[in-house]
């Protein structure tokens, strides 16, 4: 048999949909094992209108259970007289069994009475109406309100609750409402009651979607529909339309039955940039925009409304007439920008603070300027300075424009635009790109100049941060620092730049005026450490690796991945492998040393596995010479690491045959010295190999 619970609600926004269903699918199976009724599966699924759970398969009675519980001390079961004790009795009796029953386990205190206490399960009919009770009220909004006596908070009012057990309807009340087997249609169209006359999935989404005005109450039914007729509009037109993934997530939990409404505008919006046309379309108004095969953007809009209407047309000019405004407005926004220009926005950033200690966010553009002009002289790209430094310097100044002011959005696509317009056709793309990657794992800005100003600005608004002590914990990141510290690992690694974090990080700090605090510099290597992590992992390197690498915050980061690469091939080998306990054993005898150095002394070296170890060292040092610190690529650290394979014969019959703690104090330092020329190898010229 299965059950129901619908909740019937006051429009919902979109942006509460997934998390109430997700909560309600974790919810209602918590509450049941809880209840220890078995089920066969939970599903949750709705509209902005009605919250609804299925439970497949609900057992008829909640599982009996049987549990021990702990009463006094043993001693106190009988008398002397051999009859139970008024305290082992009355705790016979408060569990609901004989004194007889009761048994005595020894424990860690001593030995207990205990009762053993049999629960018989309840029906399941009787239990839910306070399962779904608890459901409804369990559930947790961004934003709630209150509208009746008990003060409920809830993300929009209740107005409705099914709950069915089978074809028999579950009473119970919350909020003022009582269960029935009744829902509604859509909210345009009337308050006739819709029966609900089973607990059936199939049965109830064919129900509401073969009503006159049909309610698609299946998300994934929902969003395929909505797919389907934006496409065919398009299409009709001869077009295609822009499905940008967030506005049909959107859409689809702001409509029961989404119906596509086309239209057009006047051309003389097309002269604006496309992603100002395309933002006020999505974001604004919640509209999709059509394109040409070229992904040019045509004068056609397509708007959705929930369900079918006779009279579309009218309809459709008033979704015609509410953009025609919104775009009316981007054009006056833009065209007075036009006016401005980058330079009069750059100097309204001397009034825009950046953070509370470090300044104006025009002071930010100089430092983000002068770190990127130090960025081309290091990279050796000093063919692109004109071009970095003026984006540089212009890449915030459109935070100061009216349309950024209306749409945050644009920020860097925008400040882009008008530095073409104004003839900086080079800088325009870097400008554009500033703030990429906009996510963790999105695109890279897609020129050089252009990764190089969005370095600079991510690394000066890390160090200013961290320099104050602003550092993200837990969830909270109010100035998406872990986004911009991945942005800063990725362009670094996957653009191959020759430079450190360290380098980075040292140069924009000295940057900020003299006497600025620092609350937090030295924690944030440790958090971009973390990020980089992350990021190998993602590309297929193994963590651990990336840990056995002692210098990563000297390196340029594609000569960190080239020696993880090259410390995954080897560890895998059998020299290698074999060499790992000896290594850790080598680094905890020297850790219990005191004032050990690496001046060996031969004519000490009487034990012929300690000479054989000794003239490995030096058949190494000879081997390898400056290579160690030239090396840079996987396979100049794969001869490095190969090399230290060696190791592991000589140092296994060193362990066997050699007294490392010998009674003479000198003999016992010259091994000791030999064993840190080994560790020095092994642990702290390229790689920490123990760390494997």
């Amino acid at each position: 048999m299965n059950a129901l619970l619908e909740i019937g609600v006051e429009h919902l926004p979109a942006r509460f949909m997934a998390p109430a269903l997700k909560q309600l699918k974790t919810l209602t199976a918590q509450i049941l094992d809880e209840k220890r009724i078995a089920y066969k599966s939970v599903e949750s699924f709705g509209t902005y209108r009605r919250l609804v759970v299925l439970i497949e398969d609900i057992a008829e009675k909640s599982a009996d259970v049987q549990k021990e519980v702990k009463g006094p001390p043993a001693k106190l079961l009988k008398d002397a007289d051999g009859n139970f004790t008024p305290q082992s009795a009355g705790f016979a009796q408060k569990n609901g069994i004989s004194p007889e029953k009761l048994t005595v386990v020894e424990t860690d205190k001593g030995p207990f009475i205990y009762a053993i206490v049999k629960i018989k399960g309840e029906k399941t009919v009787k239990l839910l109406p306070e399962i779904f009770t608890r459901i409804v009220t369990g559930l947790e909004f961004a934003k709630n309100m209150i509208w009746e006596e008990s003060c409920l908070r809830y993300g929009r009012p209740i107005r409705s609750l099914i709950g069915l057990y089978g074809n028999k309807v579950i009473k119970f009340t919350v909020a003022g409402v009582t269960s029935n087997r009744n829902t509604y249609p859509l909210s345009s169209f009337g308050r006739k009651p819709i029966k609900v006359e089973k607990a059936d999935k199939a049965y109830y989404a064919n129900l509401l979607s073969s009503q006159p005005q049909p309610i698609l109450v299946l998300p994934q039914e929902r969003k395929e529909a909505l797919i389907k007729t934006v496409s065919n509009e398009a299409r009709v037109r001869g077009y295609q339309a822009d499905l940008d993934p967030d506005l049909i997530e959107e859409t689809v939990w702001f409509t029961e039955h989404p119906v596509a409404v086309g239209g057009d505008f006047e051309i003389k919006f097309l002269t604006l940039p496309k992603e100002l046309v395309t933002t006020v379309l999505k974001k604004q108004i919640k509209m999709f925009p059509v394109l040409n095969d070229k992904g040019e953007l045509q004068p056609y809009f397509i708007a959705v409304r929930d369900g079918i209407s006779v009279n579309q047309n009218e309809v459709r000019d008033g979704f015609k007439k509410v953009m025609s405004a919104r775009l009316s407005d981007a054009v006056f926004f833009f065209e007075n920008d036009k006016k401005d220009g980058l330079e009069t926005f750059k100097e309204k950033l001397k009034n825009v603070q950046f953070l509370e200690g470090l300044g104006s966010m025009y002071e930010k553009s100089e430092r983000t300027q002068k770190l990127a002009d130090w960025l081309c002289e290091k990279l050796g790209k000093t063919s692109l300075k004109n071009t970095v430094d003026y984006a540089a310097s212009h890449a915030y100044a459109d935070l100061a424009s009216h349309v950024v002011y209306e749409f945050p959005e644009l920020q860097g696509y925008m400040g882009g635009q008008y530095a073409a317009l104004e003839g900086h056709k080079d800088a325009a793309k870097a400008m554009e790109e500033f703030y990429y990657p906009l996510t963790s794992a999105s695109q890279l800005p897609a020129t050089e100049e252009g990764c190089i100003v969005s370095l600079a600005g991510k690394i000066d608004t890390l160090a200013g941060n961290f320099l104050i002590g602003q550092i993200p914990t837990g969830s909270e990141d109010p100035f998406a620092l872990r986004r911009q510290a991945f942005g800063a690992v990725r362009i670094l690694l996957e653009k191959g730049m020759k430079v450190s974090l360290k380098e980075l990080v040292e140069k924009s700090a000295a940057l900020y005026p003299a006497g600025t605090p620092d609350k937090g510099l030295k924690e944030l290597p440790a958090f971009l450490w973390q990020r980089l992590a992350l990021v190998l992992e993602q590309r297929g390197h193994n963590t651990a690796a990336l840990q056995a690498v002692i210098n990563w915050y000297e390196m340029p980061l594609v000569q960190v991945e080239a020696l993880v690469g090259a410390l995954e091939t080897v560890k895998t080998g059998e020299d290698f492998a074999q060499l790992l306990e000896p290594a850790k054993r080598v680094c905890n005898i020297l850790k219990k040393a005191e004032k050990v150095t690496e001046n060996v002394d031969e004519k000490l070296l009487s034990a012929p596995a300690e000479k054989a170890l000794y003239d490995k060292v030096h058949e190494i040092d000879c081997a390898l010479g400056c290579s160690v610190t030239v090396a840079a690529t996987k396979e100049a650290y794969l001869n490095v690491l190969k090399t230290y394979g060696a190791f592991r014969e000589p140092l296994e019959n060193f362990f066997k045959d050699v007294m490392v703690n010998a009674e003479d104090p000198a003999i016992r330092q010259n091994r000791l010295a030999l064993l840190a020329r080994v560790r020095r190898y092994l642990t702290q010229t390229v790689a920490d190999i123990t760390k494997l």
